[in-house]
């Protein structure tokens, strides 16, 4: 069964529009968006696709081909239930663009959605779903926002709607996204600038642990909660309005201001990451591949020891791939599990991914996923059924 067929079958209509979003990855600045550090991601060719027709009535009904479940609501009562389980990010769209004052007019839609986004993999599904919706209520109600908007608007509806208090760089990077680019986003200024990702005979490859989280019921809130915790410290002899106004010089007087070893080193993360973004910029202009592969083991090792965010999973795939020939390899996302990065030779493809397969599965008897990808546009309409 197609995904026409199976949209007449869930909604008893046919579909009118098509449209997909991609995922992303993160290849440096990882848990500094929500502290105002600058981030380096990209859109992937894995993608989220919905298809889309209008109702006659104003009933939001939303359903996954993934998960086969789906819930309705009616446009105008929309609130948060636990009820709704994934749906509540396709209705809290809704809720946000009326809170923000955008006009949707009674006319309901029927969305049918289907990711090729694994859940729980650090490659954004959430913020995918939250752009690609709010681009279709977009597209179809000619609201008349900008990209880069849309971005803004999906990242308040998980803050807001969904609770997860995340910064711009999912929705940005996602929304944003440019074939063959990595995006270079200041996360406090909301400014951001486009950079060739080219590495020569070289490429970035995606290694899935297969262990999924939820980042609602993960440690992801506690570690905003640290540093603001750490940020407060700090303001009493900085006059700074986040961590990464701070450099790595501040250091030992940082330490002396923050009496919890533990919000310490999660500040510490958050200062040499920021610095790892910088070096890692100049170095992908100037193709130093070495010195690429060193930031990305040093973030790894970062995010492991200070920010404690990785785990035996993501610890163990990182290892695999520098053992298998990678010239470096960190998490991607949020960690907690979900997927890493490995920068490798073209041509050692095949072999490096088996070799990480047999020392992963040796470790962990689960079975990885080690995958291309290509930098890829941000979401789009595929197909107008209705014209």
């Amino acid at each position: 069964m197609n995904l026409e067929q199976e949209f007449y079958q869930v909604f008893g209509a046919k579909p009118e529009y098509r449209y997909r979003a991609p995922a992303r990855i993160n290849l440096i600045g990882e848990h500094i968006d929500y502290n105002g550090g600058k981030v380096l991601p990209a859109a992937i060719s894995c993608y989220i696709r919905a298809l889309v027709s209008k109702r006659e009535d104003n009933i939001i009904k939303a359903y996954s081909t993934n998960t086969k479940s789906g819930s309705s609501i009616e446009i105008y009562s929309i609130k948060y239930d636990e009820a709704f389980s994934w749906c509540n990010y396709v209705f809290g769209v809704f809720y946000t663009l009326r809170s923000s004052g955008y006009r949707i007019p009674q006319v309901g839609l029927n969305i049918l959605i289907q990711s090729e986004i694994p859940l729980g993999s650090g490659l954004s599904s959430s913020a995918a779903l939250l752009d690609l919706i709010t681009y279709i209520a977009n597209d179809i109600y000619n609201l008349g926002i900008p990209l880069k908007q849309i971005a803004k608007l999906a990242q308040n509806t998980e803050n807001s709607f969904c609770g997860l208090r995340c910064g711009i760089m999912d929705e940005a990077a996602i929304a944003l996204g440019l074939r063959d680019k990595c995006l270079l986003l200041d996360c406090a200024k909301y400014e951001y600038e486009y950079i060739d990702l080219d590495v020569d005979d070289y490429t970035f490859v995606v290694m899935k642990t297969n262990v999924p989280r939820s980042l609602v019921s993960s440690k992801y809130n506690d570690r905003v909660d640290e540093c603001e915790r750490g940020l407060t410290a700090i303001q009493k002899e900085f006059d700074v309005d986040n961590l990464c106004q701070l450099e790595e010089k501040d250091l030992p007087r940082i330490k002396e201001l923050i009496e919890d070893e533990v919000v310490y080193r999660r500040v510490r993360h958050v200062i040499t990451e920021n610095a790892r973004v910088a070096s890692f910029i100049h170095a992908l202009r100037h193709k130093d591949i070495q010195k690429l592969g060193e930031l990305l083991i040093a973030s790894h090792k970062s995010l492991k020891e200070d920010y404690e965010v990785t785990g035996q999973y993501l610890d163990a795939i990182v290892e695999a791939a520098l053992n298998a020939g990678a010239v470096g390899a960190r998490m991607t996302g949020a960690g907690f599990g979900g997927c890493a990065i490995a920068l490798i030779k073209k041509d050692s493809f095949e072999e490096f991914k088996n070799k990480v397969y047999n020392e992963y599965y040796a470790k962990t008897h689960l079975e990885p996923e080690v995958f291309n990808v290509d930098i890829v546009d941000g979401p789009m309409k595929e197909e107008d059924y209705a014209n």
